[in-house]
């Protein structure tokens, strides 16, 4: 009887120990060797296919190799078969929580950069269940479901994320967008407004880090953005060394300067929304000075320019114009728009010479049978006092309406 109760124990003892992949791919992840690892748990998968542990241990070594998706498809399996379970594995491995967390969240935003939204939202949902309090999550989430159509959706999310950073200029932005988009302006101004107050806190904080050594001017500044944006490393890096001052260069700065320029950013596009929610409230006052500011901060953006410029004309502040349709000429020199207003700045400035270049030699190849266009062509060579060319354009606008 012994002899039977010591085989017993014997018995359970081994049913109870792990399996050889189970072991083999524990070893390989505490040394780091996360393709063997990887190897040992697709064995798992071959001998277990309902073993939840099997899909967490893939899902881990798929984050040492960085396949993020994978990585997450693998939990996705292993919270099917026993949620409890896994959530459980995930949060008991207190080290990794955050590592865990970041690979539900590159998964996610992978797939919003794919379009595949649902599937984000499946992924946040597990990011969730790791950290509550982690802001970029609901802000993905929302952006997620805005692309999907569902803007009372969004709108829940971006609040959640302003439970959890009530200055959190992004999420006001946003929720000032679905409000804009609704045309319900004088909301989405409230939210705009907030938007601009704290993306302002946050651009202020970070400009006396960037222009520690120098004093602060808007140009470098807009050009210390650009180069950013326009992720010209080598630029950057002189640019930060020469006209910031800033021995250590770009690296030593990397992140401060992409908050810098995220605050920029949003600073300039807030500005720029606001800007066109006081136009449709029939406020244009409110609307260029929003427009101009919006303008400063992100002067590369052709629609803040070319808007700035036409209310500006309905203003009659045709100098003003001008500059701006400057602007917005070198940033998109294909716009017949922009020539023609640039043009009709200078008519208006008695800068008859000046306009019929522009006119000529822009906006003409763009649009050669504009009628407006050459209607003003003709006028401009009328009071340069060449009629021949006055009525050479006039002729071709009759020629236009008889076809």
């Amino acid at each position: 009887m012994k002899k039977h109760w010591l085989c017993l124990v014997l018995t359970l003892f081994f049913i109870g120990c792990p399996s050889t992949w189970e072991n083999s791919c524990k070893i390989y992840l505490q040394q780091g060797d996360y393709a063997r690892a990887k190897e040992q748990a697709l064995i798992g998968k071959e001998q277990q296919p309902d073993n939840y542990m099997v899909y967490t241990l893939l899902g881990k070594s798929e984050i040492g190799l960085n396949n993020y998706i994978a990585a997450g498809e693998a939990f996705q399996k292993a919270f099917e078969l026993d949620s409890v379970a896994t959530l459980k594995w995930l949060k008991s491995d207190k080290d990794n929580i955050s590592v865990y967390w970041q690979a539900f969240y590159n998964a996610a935003l992978s797939l919003t950069f794919d379009k595949k939204y649902a599937e984000a939202l499946r992924y946040l949902r597990f990011c969730v269940l790791l950290d509550s309090t982690n802001v970029s999550q609901y802000i993905l989430e929302g952006n997620a479901y805005a692309e999907m159509g569902d803007k009372d959706a969004s709108v829940r999310a971006y609040k959640r994320a302003l439970i959890q950073d009530p200055e959190g200029a992004e999420a006001y932005y946003s929720i000032g967008n679905v409000y804009f988009d609704r045309q319900n302006y004088d909301s989405a101004l409230y939210y705009y407004g907030n938007a601009i107050k704290y993306f302002e806190k946050d651009y202020n904080k970070l400009k006396t880090v960037i222009f520690k050594n120098v004093e602060y001017d808007q140009q470098i500044a807009q050009e210390l953005v650009r180069l950013w944006k326009g992720r010209k490393k080598e630029e950057l890096d002189r640019f930060v060394k020469v006209k910031l001052g800033i021995g250590e260069g770009a690296e030593a700065q990397s992140r401060n300067i992409e908050k810098f320029g995220k605050s920029s950013e949003g600073l300039g596009q807030s500005y720029y929304l606001s800007g066109m929610a006081y136009h449709y409230l029939k406020n244009d006052s409110l609307a260029i000075k929003n427009l101009i500011l919006a303008t400063e901060y992100i002067p590369d953006n052709h629609n803040a320019l070319s808007f700035t410029g036409e209310l500006l004309i309905r203003m009659g502040r045709w100098s003003e114009a001008r500059r701006y349709f400057e602007r917005s000429a070198e940033v998109k020199p294909d716009q017949f728009a922009t020539w023609f207003y640039l043009g009709v700045c200078y008519a208006q400035e008695k800068n008859f010479k000046k306009a019929i270049e522009v006119y000529e030699e822009k906006a003409l190849p763009l649009e050669p049978e504009n009628a407006d266009l050459l209607t003003n062509l003709a006028y401009a060579y009328r009071e340069i006092g060449n009629t021949k060319k006055a009525l050479e354009y006039l002729q071709k606008i009759e020629k236009l309406k008889k076809e």
